[in-house]
């Protein structure tokens, strides 16, 4: 219901914002739902495999129909309902996406640029070696079967504070942090820079992203023609701080390692991973990825703090998948 709450909040938001400027689009909200039913049944159909499969070996006649008639069907609803309100909250974060250099025209790009300068001597993207750009390419455009993949994994355990927990974090760091951010701090980050600020500073960039990054440089140009021809499309819009990649990710890497410590370690390898990628491919700035980072930990707290700390004292046997 908190996750509700946060996301009609966001609907709100973007109505007020939107009948404000006159800016009321024809949102592809239906394809984010039919794309979230059909990644939740997928989801929910590999997981109930070895089941169906365990039910056959015994000799059950009708698998599926044992398995349909065992299944926990709340925990099925909650299942598919959470994923429809993952599939509303992009849906609204795409219309404030949207909205933004309409409402904040992208002011901040130079004022981040030279203090990422001031801090390191030189642009974070420089920092990291030529020869690295291309497998950190390869890895960032893997961050969304990871995310969805996490997604399913909580969604399928048992109701636990520490599953509430999770859940609240998420729809906290997109919806409160990711918008709040955005809005406050409107930048286009450095991959774009030069074509909203004007002139060549990051021409450098340009031309390494050409011959090492193939994915960055599609991506690139399909959020660029987008945005000048004000298309209304999945994942449509440009935003630099914070990086809500690197927010996730590290969401990803707190949800993991409080229900299976085991992963701890490469959950939080992915999350460099993204975190340095970030920078290094020109998405962001150093300090958006940063925030986006400490973002997360403070959104993973207040969650906590919602549930009046109740996830501390979660047992592990609560976390088993359902059914």
């Amino acid at each position: 219901m908190l996750g509700a709450m946060l996301v009609f909040c966001q609907y709100a938001a973007a109505l007020a914002i939107g009948s404000a400027i006159g800016f009321i689009p024809h949102l592809p909200i239906v394809k984010y739902m039919i794309i979230a039913l059909v990644i939740s049944l997928l989801g929910g159909s590999i997981i109930a495999s070895p089941k169906i499969w365990q039910f056959w070996r015994e000799g059950e006649p009708h698998p599926v129909g044992r398995l349909v008639r065992e299944a926990d069907r709340a925990a099925v609803a909650s299942y598919i309902v959470g994923f429809q309100l993952v599939s509303w909250q992009m849906g609204a974060l795409t219309w404030l996406k949207d909205m933004l250099p309409a409402v904040i025209p992208y002011w901040a790009d130079p004022g981040l640029a030279s203090l990422e300068r001031a801090i390191l001597g030189t642009d974070a993207w420089r920092l990291v070696p030529e020869w690295l750009v291309r497998p950190f390419d390869v890895i960032y455009v893997t961050w969304a079967l990871v995310h969805t993949i996490t997604l399913i994994f909580i969604l399928c355990l048992k109701p636990s504070p520490i599953k509430a927990r999770a859940m609240i974090a998420y729809f906290l760091i997109v919806g409160v942090l990711g918008v709040c951010g955005q809005y406050l701090l409107s930048s286009a980050g450095p991959v774009f820079y030069d074509r909203i600020v004007g002139g060549a500073e990051f021409a450098d960039l340009t031309a390494r992203i050409v011959v090492h990054a193939p994915f960055v440089g599609l991506g690139v140009e399909m959020l660029w023609t987008s945005y000048s021809a004000h298309t209304d499309q999945i994942g449509n819009g440009i935003s630099a701080m914070p990086s809500v990649h690197v927010a996730t990710s590290a969401w990803i890497a707190l949800a993991l390692s409080s229900f299976r410590p085991k992963l701890r370690l490469p959950a939080w390898g992915y999350w460099l991973a993204i975190f340095i990628g970030s920078f290094a491919l020109g998405w962001h700035y150093l300090l958006d990825a940063v925030v986006g980072t400490l973002g997360a930990l403070g959104c993973w707290v207040l969650a906590g703090r919602l549930l009046s700390g109740e996830t501390q004292e979660e047992e592990p046997h609560a976390l088993a998948p359902v059914g």
